[in-house]
């Protein structure tokens, strides 16, 4: 299903209060994605039983994630799923990978959820973790209005990685988890984007902070991993 598909039978599920409510909350989620609409978002999806649809959509992409996760050593490492969601990927890794998950999400309902399905939730205790997860949770990255991240000329601009963090604040968003990663470990920073430019400019800008990155290629998709 593409997401117009997903919103008419998400809206053909909902009684009248309920869809006027989704309605509003997708118009502010998408208009103005800031971390309060997100959560507001996600709270409804998952107090409605949604998630398991919202997921159906994003399939595709999950498995290419999954692939790419399944080519590094998880067995028995501590990860951090940022911006866990439904929580599949943090399954995959428990289940099917063997490695120790733990799970934050800017949506409160989303995490008693993945309480209920037996993750450990990020606390205040100090812990640190071998890989952090940012699997396109880092808000609409993707977003380009202006086809700014289209356009090829615009990449051998030498200051398009800090355009880059101007427009998306990759750098800022990833600061906070360094200090949560142990000795060697890595971020893991999927989004949906497909431009090699993007990919070599946040690589750039992540090394400018003073990050160890590698840019890693687009099959099954593109990364980034920084320590």
């Amino acid at each position: 299903m593409d997401w117009q598909q997903v919103l008419q039978v998400i809206e053909a599920r909902l009684p009248p209060d309920d869809l006027a409510t989704f309605r509003r909350l997708h118009k502010s989620f998408t208009g103005y994605p800031m971390n309060h609409t997100c959560a507001a978002f996600y709270d409804f999806i998952a107090t409605r039983e949604l998630s398991d649809l919202l997921g159906s959509f994003r399939f595709q992409r999950m498995t290419q994630i999954g692939e790419s996760l399944s080519t590094l050593p998880l067995k028995g490492r501590h990860v951090l799923d940022v911006g866990a969601g439904g929580g599949y990927l943090a399954e995959y890794m428990r289940d099917e990978l063997g490695a120790q998950v733990r799970v934050t999400d800017l949506s409160t309902q989303s995490l008693r959820r993945l309480e209920r399905s037996g993750f450990q939730l990020l606390s205040n205790q100090a812990k640190t973790f071998d890989y952090i997860l940012c699997a396109d949770s880092l808000g609409e990255v993707n977003s380009d209005e202006d086809d700014w991240l289209k356009a090829p000329e615009n990449e051998g601009d030498p200051g398009y990685p800090e355009e880059l963090e101007q427009r998306y604040g990759l750098a800022g968003k990833l600061s906070p988890l360094k200090s949560l990663l142990a000795p060697d470990g890595k971020v893991l920073l999927f989004e949906p984007v497909k431009y090699p430019g993007f990919w070599k400019g946040t690589g750039q800008l992540l090394s400018n902070r003073g990050w160890n990155t590698e840019v890693h290629d687009p099959v099954p998709t593109w990364y980034v991993s920084a320590s």
